[in-house]
């Protein structure tokens, strides 16, 4: 059996659960693999474990201190090849300017500092696991290293959940869902905001649910005031998936750019499951995991709109094509052929 350890930051982050976690529950019965994790403050307890280990990854939230420069040079010296894992476009200066745009932030000092403590490291590791091939080939670029993509994916909790949240799935109305997972994405929001406000007023019998994070503006300010959009606080991710499983469809819009091209598709995923419909912005990801029409929709600005109130005149259609969804998820972030991607990743370092 060969060994990847992992070490990182905080279990209880999203990062861990689509890096480390589902990793760990999809490689459970594997008689090639396993993992084994460490959290950075127990950094000194890694060591003993390097000497059966053949990879060791480290996840972008440890990225701090020198104590991480220290693991990585004791590992090579054990002969463990070292994976820097990185789930977003925040290594290269020259991609700077877009990420604070696309994050509304104006703090340059902050993310220099963050973007050369990744790239220490990066420069120190003998190539990246990624969620995609567009930030992989972003990260060869700037480090002419190798990558291999693990996508995130699904576990088995949700899985389970998903599952009961079907059996219990009612259609009451038409519920829109928007589920923002940091306060970065009002800029995305925004995109399509005039024409969720039109689909309101159009349809006295559709809702807008509105979960986490958001900044919100005189117009939807006066829809919540009315009743017409249903604000719910950030839940945990099991539970997220019962709001997803209460809506007719999902909507994703990002505003487009080299940024938001490396983000995951896990929106669509994660609605996929529990039968829910999703309208995503046309990004690289979306674009491979979304069929418009099929398992999903893409919507360029103006055509939310158009595809809100087909899905709307059409329930029939929208509930097949969330089936669709359903079997495309589970069969690329679940199961057989998500394993074989971690597989083929570890071998490919191995060797």
């Amino acid at each position: 059996m060969k060994k990847v350890i992992y070490l990182v930051e905080d279990q209880k982050s999203a990062q861990f659960r689509y890096r480390c976690m589902n990793v760990e529950m999809a490689l459970k019965n594997n008689k090639k693999w396993e993992t084994e994790w460490f959290l950075k403050k127990d950094i000194d307890k890694i060591y003993d474990a390097l000497g059966s280990a053949e990879i060791l990854v480290i996840e972008r939230q440890t990225a701090k201190d020198d104590t991480v420069l220290k693991l990585i040079e004791d590992a090579k010296r054990k002969n463990v090849r070292v994976l820097f894992d990185l789930d977003d476009l925040v290594f290269d200066y020259r991609d700077l300017p877009i990420l604070m745009r696309s994050t509304n932030s104006r703090n340059v000092v902050y993310w220099m500092g963050y973007f050369w403590g990744i790239r220490r490291i990066a420069k120190k590791v003998d190539g990246f696991l990624c969620t995609n091939d567009f930030l992989g080939k972003k990260l060869k670029r700037s480090f002419s290293k190798p990558y291999k993509v693990i996508p995130n994916s699904l576990n088995e909790k949700q899985i389970e959940v998903s599952e009961k949240c079907l059996k219990e799935k009612k259609y009451d109305g038409f519920v829109v869902g928007y589920f923002s997972g940091s306060p970065t994405h009002v800029k995305d929001f925004r995109l399509i905001e005039l024409e969720l406000v039109e689909f309101l007023n159009e349809h006295n019998d559709v809702t807008l649910k509105i979960v986490g994070y958001m900044d919100y503006s005189a117009r939807i300010k006066e829809m919540i005031e009315k009743g017409r959009v249903q604000v719910v606080q950030l839940v945990d991710y099991l539970k997220l998936q019962k709001l997803i499983s209460e809506v007719d469809v999902n909507i994703a819009p990002l505003v487009i750019n080299d940024f938001t091209n490396c983000k995951s598709e896990l929106k669509f995923f994660e609605a996929a499951v529990v039968e829910t419909t999703t309208i995503a912005s046309p990004t690289y990801t979306f674009k491979k995991a979304i069929s418009d029409g099929e398992n999903g929709f893409l919507a360029k600005t103006s055509e939310w709109y158009g595809k809100l109130e087909y899905l709307y005149g059409h329930p029939k259609e929208n509930k097949r094509i969330a089936k669709r969804a359903k079997e495309y998820a589970l069969k690329h972030y679940y199961g057989k052929e998500f394993l074989k991607e971690v597989e083929e990743a570890y071998d490919y370092f191995a060797r």
